[in-house]
């Protein structure tokens, strides 16, 4: 893995640099914006800073044929041989430096930063807060209880799943202080495996990687003296009925305490509803709405939580791990939604 710091004069040109050197597939791991020259604060420069991470080809390529060498055999466990072992081994112990600053940005963020709705940029009419409430019926967080509670993500490909567990997983043991756990079944993508693995050690936290729902029984006994469980899936598509019934056959017979559906906010009104239909055999109870920052309207999101009547818990706003997400209140969404999302 690559990891390389982008300084712009805004975050869209900061963001291209990254794409242009590092292509679409990089990983954005920390953005800030900071000011730059002057004296005693005055006459400086407002600039953005970007942290990117992109995989290297070559290691990935190793850690697929271990994966297809793991799949067909009946020992899952199986080690990787010597030689595959010399390539992987230094890029991580790589990896594990570069991201040595990542750990203290994370560390570093204000407590003000979580969950915390911001100011409002601009006051709306009283009507359109009527309807935006009306409309937002329940909000509801995760809520820990006596035992440890189970939160799955499900969802389609690319709405942000693992990022938005890191974030979650980040905000409950840095700020909160609870003892957390993760697990991902999501052995589709190496690279999600990895992500999830990264931020595991940054933030300090155990995580078991499951390939059946035997080993997910068992991950959960692992981890049951932890006050939360987070579970990272693999995205599904909402046509491919057989993928969501093998995901519901992961969690047969065992304790979820919380499914949250997975949504993108940019995403159209006919594709999110027929998702949410698809994914109702999996049973979910709460909505987690992403890129906020994506769209111009919230008339898609605002219309898709009014049908299921079905909870929202957080949204999400951007890629920086933990900052970018939010209790789904209606102030959070007051900022990001104006008179033309409600009347479009």
């Amino acid at each position: 893995m690559r990891v390389k710091r982008f300084v712009a004069d805004t975050a869209q040109q900061a963001i291209i640099r990254v794409k242009q050197e590092l292509g679409k597939d990089a990983l954005i791991l920390h953005s800030r914006p900071f000011k730059e020259g002057g004296f005693m604060g005055l006459f400086s420069k407002k600039r953005y800073e970007v942290l990117a991470a992109v995989d290297n080809s070559e290691t990935m390529r190793m850690l697929s044929i271990s994966k297809e060498r793991s799949e067909n055999t009946t020992d899952k466990k199986q080690p990787l041989f010597k030689s595959e072992q010399d390539l992987i081994l230094p890029e991580l112990e790589k990896v594990k430096q570069e991201l040595n600053e990542i750990k203290q940005a994370i560390e570093g963020v204000s407590e003000q930063v979580r969950f915390k709705a911001k100011e409002l940029s601009a006051p709306l009419s009283s009507a359109v807060e009527k309807e935006i409430r009306d409309t937002m019926i329940r909000t509801y967080p995760i809520k820990l209880s006596n035992h440890p509670t189970v939160v799955a993500l499900v969802g389609p490909t690319g709405v942000g799943k693992t990022t938005t567990i890191a974030k979650l997983a980040a905000n409950f043991a840095l700020f909160e202080g609870k003892s957390v756990g993760l697990i991902t079944i999501d052995t589709y993508r190496i690279a999600a495996v990895e992500q999830l693995k990264t931020y595991s050690e940054i933030i300090n936290l155990p995580i078991e990687v499951v390939y059946t729902a035997a080993e997910f029984k068992k991950a959960l006994n692992n981890l049951e003296e932890k006050e939360l469980i987070l579970v990272d899936t693999a995205g599904r598509s909402q046509k491919n009925k057989q993928q969501i019934r093998e995901l519901k056959h992961f969690f047969n017979g065992r304790r979820l305490d919380e499914t949250h559906l997975v949504l993108s906010a940019n995403t159209k009104l006919e594709d999110l509803l027929e998702t949410a239909d698809s994914f109702q055999e999996i049973d979910f109870n709460r909505l987690i709405f992403t890129k906020l920052d994506e769209t111009n309207s919230l008339s898609n999101v605002f219309e898709v939580a009014e049908r299921l009547n079905i909870p929202m818990s957080y949204v999400t706003t951007g890629q920086s791990v933990p900052e970018d997400i939010e209790v789904a209140t209606f102030e959070a969404l007051k900022r990001f939604a104006g008179k033309e999302c409600i009347n479009a």
